[in-house]
């Protein structure tokens, strides 16, 4: 059994001679302080001088002597107790949870083992989760960029022929009438699939793959030229309708203007500048129809892309505010990758905490570190720190 190592015959026999060592050691330290006492008052009363500081190196010597003659005198009980005390920390020792080598300590070990596996899990669940919801963001936000860049060119390529279209109305001449007039009839209401094959807008991303970004774009294109050519149409044929129903009071107000040219130059030229206010209004408002037009696609477009994002974005949500692993108490470390970090973390703790403590507590931690300037100061070499804030003081000991 573990009590056999003490033997309690051995432990009665020590102890007994207790009272004896304490008394023979109070004895030798009350003389050994009479001795000293007596040095001193003639130290105080006459100073220091050779002889004085050889009886107190004599002193000195004999304390020594009776400091090792009490330590041999109380090593057998203070070696005892050590035993005594051993004995006992070494049983609680078995079952230290803390000490890895136990059996406590393994089951805590492969507690922890579990904890780390289930917060790891959670930690790769998370970014799974959130990755997959920047993923889907991407890919609508990338949809609706595409869908409103495709929209742009196309209602800029309509707002141009419009423009033309009408521009060809608002140049008829009472000279040119006739010869002009007829690019109005001629004019070409069907949308150029060249033109739509030449969209080439693109928009950079970071998460989704070419081969997503490329199936995107083959979703938006699908269809969209035969919706396009019959926007275009009955745009453009509204206009040459509108222009065409015009024609015959075109014909007639600018034979007016060249009658009234006749007869007063200037009041026609007035007229001639408010009838092309009133055709450039006529153009603007036509092109503002085809923005609005586009704005409210765009608007559509963008809750689409919202609506379609939405999940993913709950899920990111979700996954962002997901509970820790239940029973672990989860706390960072750092783990110092190169000699460079000690520097940076000593930064960090002098500014928020270091350079607030007061002289004696930065001694204690600094101890190490001044301990080693000190020997290099007290080197061959006898290297110093030269500072304003560090002054170097001789501690003079006698031999």
């Amino acid at each position: 059994m573990a009590t056999e190592l003490i033997k309690i015959d051995e432990v009665k026999n020590i102890l007994s001679s207790f009272p004896d060592i304490i008394g023979r050691n109070t004895n030798s330290v009350k003389k050994c302080n009479e001795a000293g006492q007596t040095l001193l008052d003639t130290i105080e009363g006459e100073g220091m001088n050779e002889t004085i500081d050889q009886a107190a190196s004599d002193y000195l010597r004999k304390v020594n002597n009776t400091l090792k003659n009490m330590d041999e005198r109380r090593k057998p009980i203070t070696q005892i107790f050590d035993r005594i005390r051993s004995f006992f920390t070494s049983q609680e020792k078995q079952i230290d949870p803390k000490d890895p080598s136990t059996i406590p300590g393994k089951l805590v070990a492969k507690r922890n083992e579990y904890a780390k596996f289930k917060y790891e899990e959670e930690q790769k669940r998370k970014k799974e989760a959130e990755q997959r919801a920047r993923i889907e963001t991407e890919k609508a936000n990338y949809q609706q960029t595409i869908e409103n860049s495709l929209l742009s060119y196309f209602n800029q390529y309509l707002s141009s022929k419009v423009s033309e279209l009408q521009g060809i109305f608002s140049n008829l001449t009472h000279e040119n009438f006739d010869r002009e007039v007829i690019g109005i009839t001629v004019f070409q209401t069907d949308y150029p699939k060249s033109h739509f094959d030449k969209f080439s807008a693109d928009s950079a991303t970071y998460y989704i793959s070419q081969e997503t970004k490329k199936e995107i774009r083959r979703n938006i294109l699908e269809g969209k030229y035969e919706q396009y050519a019959q926007q275009y149409k009955a745009k453009l044929l509204n206009v040459k309708q509108d222009l065409t129903d015009r024609i015959p009071s075109k014909r007639k107000e600018l034979a007016e203007l060249e009658l009234l040219r006749l007869a007063n130059a200037e009041a026609a030229a007035k007229a001639e500048e408010v009838r092309k206010q009133r055709e450039a209004a006529e153009t603007a408002k036509q092109m503002e129809e085809i923005k609005k037009a586009e704005e409210a696609a765009k608007q559509e477009a963008a809750m689409k892309a919202q609506q379609s994002s939405i999940g993913s974005l709950f899920a990111g949500a979700a996954a962002s505010v997901a509970p820790p692993p239940i029973n672990a108490n989860v706390k960072e470390k750092i783990v110092v990758l190169h000699q460079q970090g000690y520097l940076e973390i000593f930064q960090m703790w002098w500014l928020n905490e270091g350079q607030s403590l007061p002289v004696e507590e930065l001694e204690k931690i600094f101890k190490k570190m001044i301990t080693y300037c000190e020997k290099q100061a007290n080197s061959k070499d006898q290297k110093h720190i030269e500072s304003q804030f560090i002054s170097y003081e001789a501690d003079v000991k006698a031999k």
